[in-house]
């Protein structure tokens, strides 16, 4: 948002909190405005207008004169159409002409669907600091927003009946947020577009060449065939990645205790088979070990280092905190957690994985089987 001299002088006093906190919170006699996409469209024309009663009070009372009301969060609806028309894709016919070089036409050129829509929202509050909001955070009002819609589109969905409306992450909200002013008379002021969580990983075209690339493929085709057993913690993890960046975050963290799960399991075979174990006394094995027991001796004995789920500080103890209770949590407390439970839920996931990499590093020779099988899914996930 626009710096005003007051901002600047509150900053250049407390650098330290600049930094930490971004900019102070601007307030003034206008109403601040988020103007975005949403990720499914919940049926509603767009001369819908719901002005959303929030359950606070002004830090000023006089701001209360100056909004003429109670605080509030109002949700405005638009239904622009999309190009696509019907059941073919606007681009269904360049396509076949990049293809084939032919033409062709399915219906009219003019014929559009009207349940082809997109629905952008715009939500508007005031500029204003309730009680219990910090002075400090700049972006008061946009989290004050997102948390109302949140709350509407849960309503919305129990009155409906509807299981495709649900809550949002501000992470669905990319790629920008168009953040405007709403002077009192009416005139609006774009302040500026606002990016949205601009963490996604990059997709670039590659720079290598086709047979670098065709090499890379066929490996990747031989680990699959072989039935690698670390194929499907890749897998699992994959998707856990895709929902977290969808803004799933109870499906992230489910399914990286899933990845967590099936790598540990998954290591630990190979292990028993390079000391001597039969298949089905491995499969006997895997049947009436918990995965509890696995964590805290099975593997420990074997690959040494810090298995001790209390310690907070090692990797096992923060993907057992941050992870694995996590899980818990959301599965049998219906928790529901947010993109910082998620992020953690990640990192814990990842923490573990190099620590039992470097584990196996040092059992080369006492468990080939294991360390070959590791290495030949990291040679064929290895990016350029």
């Amino acid at each position: 948002m626009a710096s005003s001299k007051k901002r600047r002088e509150k900053t250049k006093a407390d650098p330290h909190r600049a930094n930490w906190r971004g900019d102070p919170a601007e307030t003034g006699p206008f109403i601040s405005t988020f103007t975005f996409r949403l990720p499914f469209r919940m049926g509603i024309s767009d001369n819908f207008e719901q002005e959303i009663a929030w359950p606070s009070e002004y830090q000023n009372p006089e701001d209360a004169q100056t909004f003429a009301k109670p605080p509030f969060v109002r949700l405005r609806l638009f239904n622009p159409t999309v190009p696509d028309r019907k059941f073919s894709p606007a681009n269904a016919p360049a396509a076949v002409r990049r293809f084939y070089g032919s033409d062709y036409e399915l219906g009219p050129a003019d014929d559009v669907d009207p349940l082809l829509y997109e629905q952008w929202v715009s939500l508007e509050t005031p500029a204003a600091l309730l009680v219990g909001e910090d002075p400090a955070d700049g972006a008061y009002a946009f989290h004050r927003c997102p948390s109302a819609l949140d709350t509407y589109l849960q309503a919305f969905a129990l009155a409906r009946n509807d299981n495709l409306v649900r809550p949002i992450s501000s992470r669905e909200l990319r790629p920008i947020v168009i953040v405007g002013a709403l002077s009192l008379s009416g005139d609006w002021t774009l302040q500026s577009p606002m990016l949205m969580h601009p963490d996604g990983k990059a997709r670039p075209l590659s720079s290598r060449s086709a047979a670098e690339h065709a090499e890379s493929l066929n490996r990747a085709m031989e680990t699959m065939l072989r039935g690698n057993p670390f194929v499907r913690s890749w897998q699992w993890k994959a998707r856990a990645e895709r929902r977290r960046y969808k803004g799933d975050n109870a499906d992230a963290v489910v399914s990286f205790q899933i990845a967590a799960e099936v790598l540990l399991f998954e290591v630990w075979a190979p292990l028993l088979i390079d000391e001597g174990r039969s298949t089905s006394e491995v499969l006997d094995l895997r049947r009436d070990t918990s995965f509890a027991s696995l964590v805290k001796s099975e593997l420990g004995q074997r690959l040494g280092g810090s298995w001790d789920m209390t310690r907070l500080r090692t990797p096992v103890g923060r993907y057992w905190n941050d992870l694995y209770q996590l899980r818990i949590q959301v599965v049998h407390s219906g928790y529901l957690p947010h993109d910082g439970d998620a992020e953690r839920a990640e990192g814990a996931y990842e923490g573990l994985e190099k620590f039992l990499d470097e584990r196996l590093g040092t059992k080369t020779r006492r468990y080939p089987s294991a360390v070959g099988a590791r290495r030949e899914v990291g040679e064929a996930t290895r990016s350029s």
